[in-house]
């Protein structure tokens, strides 16, 4: 198996929704999965963000992070790049940024296989993520349609989703309309967010490594 080039509980949460019922539309915007990282840098760049260069920053940042656990199972091909965005788009001071400190903004970790995103972190620094800052990523990544949450029951299946055999390796809280991206809310000030066909390759190669183990861990009882 491919070894990556870098090195939850799971929880409803109701600021996921614009309104009572289960899902809210998006009438416009672009989905951002899927994107090249040309296009997200340009955009990353015009709104005043940066990329991380020093390795004791990024691996700082990088920690404890859930896409983490799963680096064994990514393709060659596969790179992570951590970007920095300051709350008002102007420059953030080198003496702000530091593996302990960052200033006022956002960390935004994004998964590239083939120079494609199919995972992105939206990570909130120095304050708590807010309600509207969290649905209007959502928003961003609805594209044409819309968010289902998951179904409390079954954590790993959203209740309309026509992909509600799949397994998942991420875990995930909510589904867009289409079946393709999947999100989850972690560590209380960042949301992630992630491509199906990632997360379920993943989910199944890992149950196989488990399946193939537990022979061998069990010998001898």
């Amino acid at each position: 198996m491919n070894r990556f080039i870098f090195y939850s509980r799971a929880y409803i949460v109701s600021v996921f929704l614009f309104t009572v019922s289960q899902f809210f539309f998006v009438s416009e915007s672009n989905a951002r999965i899927g994107e090249s990282r040309m296009v997200i840098e340009r955009r990353l760049t015009q709104a005043g963000g940066i990329v991380y260069r020093d390795e004791a920053i990024k691996q700082s940042r990088r920690r404890g992070m859930p896409y983490m656990r799963f680096y064994d199972y990514y393709p060659e091909m596969a790179e992570v790049r951590i970007y920095f965005k300051t709350d008002d788009g102007r420059k953030p001071k080198s003496s702000q940024m530091s593996e302990k400190q960052s200033a006022p903004g956002w960390d935004m970790h994004v998964l590239y296989i083939e120079g494609k995103s199919v995972l992105e972190v939206y990570a909130r620094s120095r304050q708590a993520m807010t309600e509207y800052e969290l649905n209007h990523i959502l928003q961003l990544q609805a594209g044409s349609g819309y968010w289902n949450r998951v179904s409390q029951a079954n954590p790993k299946a959203s209740k309309d989703s026509v992909e509600s055999e799949l397994p998942s390796a991420f875990g995930h809280e909510m589904e867009r309309s289409d079946g393709q991206v999947r999100a989850k809310k972690i560590k209380g000030n960042a949301i992630m967010l992630f491509d199906l066909d990632l997360d379920v390759r993943i989910a199944r190669e890992q149950q196989a490594d488990l399946q193939q183990q537990a022979p061998i861990s069990v010998n001898g009882f």
